[in-house]
């Protein structure tokens, strides 16, 4: 019986996408094989808490470890050491109406009270990852700083660290702390479990092998 190009294209094609839906699962949990510089107890002096805004939760988490700072800065109890300076709360890739009005939104009441105009930047101009950390590297080395606290998801941190480094690298580098923000189910024993989860990860996954192979090198403008 004789087998007809195009079926034999159709299943040819089905039959390739198959194996790298099944093998992509096999080994997309790659992406959460990173270790955070920072556990959330021991904060390091940085000049910015910089949250990559594109994820569900991401700004109320960085608003959180943003108030830490401000409290250690304030903090009257004994034994507590103070911090000087108060770090900037920089949100990248806001969207061009975004607003101290919409970050407020997005915090919780008690970082609301204290977060002023003056400790936040939102940069509205980024729409991926490069960008955020192109943008990023041309306000912060603007400002001679040093050392930022970097925050995303954890399905995005390991692509965003590797994005911002080789960013970051040229020029006067800032030294990169990294805070995950976790969520379910992007956790390495439930992505699988979930719908969103899979499709979350798999995108990710083919983001991280572009973004890690030999043929693209992101480099700072």
């Amino acid at each position: 019986m004789r087998v007809s190009r195009s079926r034999f294209l159709f299943f040819g094609v089905g039959g390739v996408s198959l194996v790298v839906f099944v093998v992509s699962m096999v080994f997309a949990g790659e992406i959460y094989d990173y270790t955070d510089t920072v556990d959330g107890v021991n904060l390091p002096q940085v000049d910015a808490v910089v949250c990559l805004a594109g994820g569900r939760g991401r700004i109320a988490v960085a608003g959180d470890i943003w108030y830490r700072y401000w409290e250690l800065a304030h903090s009257p109890r004994v034994g507590v050491q103070r911090r000087a300076e108060v770090p900037v709360l920089y949100l990248s890739g806001m969207g061009e109406r975004a607003s101290l009005q919409t970050v407020k939104a997005l915090v919780r009441p008690g970082v609301v009270g204290v977060l002023e105009a003056s400790r936040v930047v939102i940069e509205t101009e980024s729409v991926n990852t490069v960008e955020n950390a192109r943008w990023l590297a041309r306000y912060g080395r603007a400002r001679a700083w040093r050392r930022i606290l970097l925050v995303t998801s954890r399905y995005h941190m390991k692509r965003a660290r590797l994005i911002f480094g080789q960013v970051l690298a040229k020029g006067a580098p800032m030294e990169i702390e990294t805070m995950s923000v976790y969520q379910e189910p992007f956790e390495p024993g439930e992505w699988r479990e979930d719908y969103h989860g899979i499709r979350v990860t798999l995108t990710e996954y083919f983001k991280w092998l572009y973004y890690r192979s030999i043929i693209y090198q992101v480099q700072p403008e």
